[in-house]
């Protein structure tokens, strides 16, 4: 399937199929609409538990013509798919996939025009906006305090806890079935709070995912703990390997190895240097190096960013994150990076904590180094 470029597909199509689907989203969530009040269907909210005398005091709408939908009493607001992303505890790509196999929701139209529908909602050049919700939410967690394996095991150090309020889900709730505590750790994007993200505490279920994402989680579309004032950056890939050495570094993480191109213009535009620490593993050194494939050459995010200012790259001999080095190595790793243009994927990796090659698979008799950090 041809997929639109843009938005025209999505405001093209009948008012009438746009209300219909509207209104079977609604009904196949449960959610009664109270009234409809021009192209807005207002209903009471469902996303945050910090309301009061929603059921004749509604404060939540869908619009029927832009599929968008938002909450006037919480603040909270994303596009159709969030929505029932957000309400059933799924990703937006389960989201869909229920969506699609509901069959009450293909009467407003054809399920080719459904599926285009929804792909015009995600496109490079126009995106829907990105999810936001009330500050409030984090409430009931924050209640919770800090989990003591962040300030613990994982080094984090409090201060850095406190000022990007990490938090604690004692139910951890995954297919709305609670399976055991998760450490909260809230994304804020221009001063919005868009998502969050969850890690597995011990003592929770081991066959729950060991992260979860809010649903549309913006992974492609922004930074971790951005700031767009700092003339250079370090980049990493995972948020907690930027909450570990927030203290000492300017760092900032990308969700992942697979870097887009609109992260790439947040991270570069405007500053004099970036330095990249890809993991080491395939997917890192692809960032690194970019990738080929039948015959053509796909830039890594380094590459790609030199377009704006001076990249390098770290090298790091250690089969281990950034989260788990200590600050003194990763000053020191920083201070030797090199131009991306010049950097080589390791040869060998080493443990981190024994210094010998590395292990897989078996554990290394030196114990972790606790964290010196308070600050």
């Amino acid at each position: 399937m041809k997929h639109s470029n843009d938005l025209d597909e999505l405001t093209a199509l009948p008012d009438s199929h746009k209300a219909q689907l509207a209104t079977d989203v609604l009904d196949s969530l449960g959610i009664t609409v109270a009234r409809r009040q021009g192209d807005e269907l207002i209903h009471a909210c469902q996303v945050s538990d910090y309301h009061s005398d929603q059921e004749r005091n509604p404060t939540a709408a869908l619009n029927t013509t832009n599929l968008l939908w938002h909450c006037l009493g919480c603040g909270s607001g994303g596009t159709v798919l969030w929505l029932i992303a957000t309400l059933r505890n799924v990703t937006v790509e389960q989201a869909r996939d229920w969506l699609n196999g509901e069959a009450g929701l293909t009467r407003a139209m054809e399920l080719p025009d459904l599926l285009a529908l929804f792909d015009s909602l995600y496109t490079e050049h126009r995106r829907a906006p990105l999810p936001v919700y009330s500050e409030r939410m984090l409430d009931r967690w924050k209640a919770n305090g800090v989990p003591a394996y962040i300030t613990g095991e994982r080094g984090i150090p409090e201060a850095t806890a406190a000022a990007m309020d990490l938090c604690t889900d004692p139910d951890g709730f995954v297919d709305k079935k609670p399976t055991g505590p998760r450490a909260v750790i809230p994304h804020r994007w221009r001063g919005k709070l868009v998502g969050w993200q969850s890690r597995r505490l011990p003592g929770a279920d081991p066959t729950a995912p060991k992260y979860l994402s809010t649903g549309g989680f913006p992974r492609d579309e922004t930074i971790f703990d951005h700031d767009p004032a700092r003339p250079h950056a370090v980049v990493v890939e995972s948020p907690m390997s930027a909450l570990r050495h927030r203290h000492h570094v300017p760092i900032e993480a990308t969700f992942g190895a697979a870097v887009h191109n609109l992260q790439i213009e947040h991270l570069a535009r405007g500053r004099d240097q970036i330095t990249w620490w890809p993991d080491n593993d395939d997917a890192g050194w692809k960032l690194a190096q970019g990738r080929e494939y039948k015959g053509r050459h796909y830039p890594g995010g380094p590459e790609r960013a030199s377009r704006y200012c001076r990249n390098l790259i770290v090298e790091s001999p250690f089969a281990a994150d950034p989260a788990d080095l200590p600050d003194a190595i990763v000053d020191l790793l920083i201070a030797e990076a090199v131009p991306w243009q010049v950097w080589q994927r390791p040869e060998y990796l080493y443990c981190h904590r024994c210094l010998e090659l590395d292990h897989p698979g078996a554990p290394c008799a030196v114990p972790p180094v606790a964290a010196t950090s308070k600050g």
